[in-house]
């Protein structure tokens, strides 16, 4: 006897039933009841039943249905994966784009203060349940917050915006501007900026792209690293316009600088001397030691500056003076040679201080137990209630004002060369008005001597001094017969080396292509000033002339008697106009003009996120990782809108092995 189900399942372990037969009959209730009970014959049942069921699918259908779960499972679980690195990334961006620091002192599990990355972590642990099953049931090798993770996390982002700058700027002309600073770990730290024409915004635009580490300072080394950084961007040189730098001889010098190794790579590129620093020299040239009024001014201003703020106790005496008289404190500025805007404040608050500050400091020389302290009150108080001093103070007040106001507006960067020169001849013009107006000096002239009656302050009367007979034009030998007259010396002198300064430090070579712009604006431009742009701006001149000739038969266009390109680019511009594509080379003429920078002041921007981001307490942190930290904080626009997933992806490839946690 056989059992059919039994010899139907191979995994059959009873062979009587299944291969022999059954033929203890005698027994047979009994092991029937026995074999009914057993693990074989009810396998081999359900095999059975399962075989015969013509609902069931075939096993391949089930093998492939079961796969497909399995994959799906992993399919979820990457997405979940995905979903943590979002968070993470965003992480990383808020603290970023905000300059914040990531790490603590110590990242035990045990410790309070981790640093911000971590805390943040923990915050969002507390309201997000899968972030937090994460960190719970995930593994631990892979939680991903380790400080190597938040490097290439940060290298990731950079890449992907240097990726995006990269499309962006693709056959388009470009300038470049550099500049170096040192910073708190003591390295010379070289800021590169890119400036194009941005189609989408009509205007120009300046983007930070790298901070590089220099070891050398030569003009060799800084080209080699500006050349480096033009084949990372697939710049060509073609489409480089110009480059902007201080007037420093390594950046600067037309032999062996570095604009000089540049125009071996395209002569046909301009060099921009910052406006914003040939304007400070202005400052520099006019007030040197040959005027001594002013000289010894701004001497005692930064004397005052730090007599006063140079201690606590003598600022608190200062203050409780200011506050006694009902006077708005307006604090004290000191003189630097860099921060182009400082001199303009700081006499500003002396002369709204004045005599709040000569309180003060008769009060410090009163109260000092310091003779070099005294001493030095009892000369700042001689010198301030002269009448040197204070003429020098009317005199210059309003003319700083009206350079900090023109150093202001060259400092936008969306300025252009046009525009800046206007200015210039703008505050040329202003400080020719006060020379040649006559009425110019006698105001202030009487506004001194009234502030010297206010202020109880003696006039000196000149001492007459005999004539020599001996010729002797020097300017140290002249005799002055009334006060009056040596002021107007003091006057004259002042503007006559700002008003030559300006003239000599903005005669640069980009006067030709100014000019050449200002007149094609004008749509009256002459065959020496075409044959500059067209030859500058690769342009067709027979079509440009033609381009012109339309225009000037043009009823609406923005010629209005005022040179302004902002609106041509605005009209040419207009949606839907078709202007751009009519006048194809007066329009390309205008956008690459649009690209050459005005001043490097962007970089010096760049030094100020600098110094917010490696401190005293980050002052050791990797080359790449600052780089990384700088572009996200410099460029917040873009940090804001970046492609996480774009972001992932770059996350997933920079490493030579797969990432642990599945993306």
């Amino acid at each position: 006897m056989f059992n059919g189900s039994a010899g139907l399942n191979v995994g059959q372990s009873e062979g009587v039933f299944s291969k022999s037969g059954f033929k203890n009959w005698k027994q047979s209730t009994a092991r029937f009841n026995i074999h009914q009970g057993s693990k074989c014959h009810l396998n081999s049942t359900t095999s059975l039943k399962t075989a015969t069921n013509t609902n069931l699918k075939p096993i391949d259908t089930i093998l492939d249905e079961q796969r497909k779960d399995i994959l799906s499972q992993k399919e979820v679980k990457r997405l979940q994966n995905r979903e943590i690195m979002k968070k993470l990334i965003d992480i990383v961006l808020c603290l970023e784009i905000g300059g914040k620091p990531f790490r603590g002192h110590t990242e035990k599990s045990n410790d309070v203060h981790k640093g911000l990355f971590l805390d943040v972590v923990r915050l969002l642990r507390k309201y997000d349940p899968l972030f937090e099953k994460h960190f719970v049931s995930g593994p631990q090798n892979s939680l991903y917050t380790s400080n190597r993770i938040q490097n290439d996390l940060i290298e990731s982002i950079n890449q992907v915006i240097k990726r995006q700058f990269k499309n962006t700027i693709a056959n388009k002309n470009v300038s470049l501007i550099a500049d170096e600073t040192s910073d708190l770990g003591h390295h010379e730290q070289l800021s590169i900026v890119i400036r194009y024409y941005d189609s989408l915004k009509r205007c120009p635009y300046e983007q930070f792209i790298c901070m590089k580490r220099m070891t050398q300072v030569n003009a060799q080394s800084i080209f080699d690293v500006l050349n480096d950084t033009i084949c990372e961007y697939n710049i060509k040189w073609e489409n480089l316009v110009s480059v902007c730098f201080d007037g420093a001889s390594t950046m600067s010098g037309s032999t062996a600088g570095v604009q000089a190794k540049f125009k071996e790579k395209n002569p046909k590129l301009y060099f921009v001397h910052c406006y914003g620093h040939c304007l400070n020299l202005v400052l520099v040239d006019s007030i040197g030691k040959d005027n001594r009024v002013t000289f010894d001014f701004f001497g005692y201003i930064q004397l005052i500056y730090t007599f006063v703020e140079g201690s606590c106790m003598r600022h608190a005496v200062f203050e409780k003076i200011v506050n006694t008289t009902n006077v708005k404190l307006k604090t004290l500025k000191s003189i630097s040679t860099t921060r182009w805007a400082c001199r303009s404040e700081a006499v500003s608050a002396i002369k709204a201080n004045y005599s709040s500050l000569l309180i003060a400091i008769d009060e410090i020389t009163d109260s000092t137990n310091q003779a070099d302290v005294r001493a030095k009150g009892l000369g700042i108080l001689s010198h301030m209630k002269s009448f040197d001093f204070i003429f020098a103070l009317e005199l210059l007040d309003p003319i700083l004002c009206l350079i900090l106001k023109t150093s202001t507006c060259l400092q936008s960067s969306t300025i252009n060369l046009l525009t800046a020169m206007q200015l210039v001849e703008a505050l040329k013009n202003s400080l020719n008005s006060m020379r040649n107006n006559v009425s110019n000096f006698d105001t202030i002239y009487k506004n001194s001597v009234r502030f010297c009656d206010d202020q109880n302050i003696d006039i000196p009367v000149t001492r007459q001094r005999r004539i020599s007979t001996k010729i002797d034009s020097s300017s140290h030998t002249q005799h002055y017969f009334t006060k009056e007259h040596e002021m107007r010396k003091v006057y004259y002198s002042t503007l006559d080396n700002m008003i030559s300064a300006l003239n000599i430090r903005f005669n640069q070579e980009t006067i030709d292509i100014i000019k050449s712009v200002g007149m094609l604006l004008n749509l009256q431009i002459s065959s020496d000033y075409m044959k500059i742009l067209t030859d500058t701006f690769d342009l067709d001149s027979k079509v440009l002339k033609t381009e012109i000739d339309l225009l000037k038969h043009t009823d609406d266009i923005p010629n209005d008697g005022k040179i302004n390109i902002d609106k041509w680019i605005k009209w040419l511009t207009e949606p839907y106009s078709g202007r751009e594509t009519i006048y194809f080379n007066f329009f390309k003429a205008l956008q690459i003009y649009m690209a050459i920078p005005v001043t490097s002041c962007t970089c010096e921007r760049t030094f100020s996120k600098l110094s917010l981001v490696k401190t005293k307490l980050r002052s050791t942190m990797n080359q790449e990782r600052l780089d990384g930290l700088l572009t996200m904080f410099i460029e917040q626009e873009l940090a804001y809108n970046i492609n996480v997933d774009e972001v992932i992806e770059t996350f997933k490839t920079l490493t030579p092995i797969e990432r642990r946690m599945e993306l």
